[in-house]
């Protein structure tokens, strides 16, 4: 007997509806966004599927980012921690999930474990692939790993490449890439304003930020280096959260100018805050995992990670972590990002509405800077 997933279906009111399937926080990250440009367009439905390895986190990250999750597909019992297991179960279950739905399309991001399994699931159904960011290409196979080997499967299945920017579409992904935009910079903003202003003045090119999640008592020797960490880096700003921001070796970093302690940061606020870091530093496994999705590097204390070829993961005994952060930062130039027009989203609709033939043209209109001025 198979057992139903979390979520209740949407009642169908579309000639078209495309599954948007994540795995993780950064897949969450950039199909939120598409989902409310679907919504707001209202000629495709789009149904956010939550799954994955842990697939009540993702459930709480598309509720965290203002999109309820459409369908939860959990994995019965919990498969063994090999990725081939992982693979395995969720194979099966995304495969009750496209025979029960049948949709015209399933969208991916990225080349994380769920998207090749959902890509190469749709492909043995028959059902059209679209895959966002595609464009994100290196010459060695192992790097990053194994997010670049899942990408060129994904590519070889894909019937339509949804890249961020201009330049990935030289890549050899495919026929019909286009490129978006970054359909991250669309979720919400940090509701605390000094979040909100420190994003923005790290995306103009300013501070490098250094994100620091600590909640065990054995990384306090890591919480008492960031002082000197300030000290010796001068364009350097900090923001603390986790169990340990209420220790008091956190006390020295309330008094500086450069540093911002919080117990807890929302969901939301962390997606931004982390996507704009130029390094995170925790001790939880599952947090630098996500890091390098999210476009930053991560230095996990004291964790059991492994590195692999590629990996930006750096597994860091205590003592040596200031010291790798430093290495880190040394290697980090900043680079401003331009500004967003925050129509990516939109155009991945565009695209996708233009595939199923709603639409003459699979580029948006964007309107001209002349145009836009009040």
């Amino acid at each position: 007997m198979t057992e139903p997933s979390l979520g209740a279906l949407p009642v169908p009111e579309h000639d078209h509806d495309v599954l948007l399937v994540a795995g993780s926080l950064p897949e969450v990250a950039r199909l939120a966004p598409v989902s409310t440009a679907f919504a707001e367009a209202d000629r495709i439905r789009a149904i956010t599927v939550a799954t994955g390895p842990d697939p009540m986190s993702v459930h709480e990250a598309f509720e965290a980012l203002g999109v309820p999750a459409d369908v939860t597909v959990l994995l019965r019992e919990p498969p063994a921690p090999q990725p081939a297991a992982v693979a395995a179960t969720l194979m099966t279950r995304l495969d009750e999930v496209l025979v029960d739905l049948d949709p015209s399309a399933v969208m991916v991001y990225g080349g994380g474990m769920t998207a090749a399994v959902a890509a190469q699931v749709a492909f043995w159904r028959q059902i059209p692939v679209v895959h966002l960011q595609s464009g994100v290409a290196t010459d060695d196979l192992l790097c990053p790993f194994p997010q670049e080997a899942n990408r060129r499967i994904i590519g070889q299945l894909a019937s339509l490449f949804l890249v961020a920017d201009q330049a990935g579409t030289e890549s050899s992904v495919g026929p019909n890439a286009i490129a978006v935009g970054e359909t991250m910079t669309a979720n919400p903003q940090p509701a605390d304003l000094q979040f909100a202003r420190l994003v923005r003045r790290v995306r103009a090119g300013g501070p490098r930020l250094v994100l620091v999640a600590l909640d065990r008592i054995d990384s306090l020797g890591v919480l008492a280096g960031l002082p000197e960490l300030l000290e010796r880096e001068p364009d350097v700003e900090i923001v603390v959260f986790g169990e340990l921001a209420e220790h008091g070796a956190a006390y020295p970093l309330l008094q500086h100018e450069r540093a911002r302690v919080v117990r807890n940061l929302p969901l939301a606020e962390l997606v931004q805050l982390l996507a704009a870091s130029a390094v995170l530093v925790t001790d939880n496994p599952d947090l630098a995992a996500d890091a390098p999705g999210l476009g930053t590097p991560a230095v996990l204390v004291d964790g059991p990670h492994v590195p692999q070829p590629g990996d930006s993961i750096r597994s860091i005994g205590s003592p040596a972590v200031m010291t790798t952060v430093r290495q880190v930062l040394a290697t980090a130039a900043i680079t401003p990002v331009p500004p967003s027009d925050g129509l990516a989203a939109a155009r991945v609709e565009q695209a996708v509405a233009w595939m199923f033939g709603l639409c003459p043209s699979p580029l948006l209109d964007t309107p001209s800077p002349t145009n836009t001025q009040v």
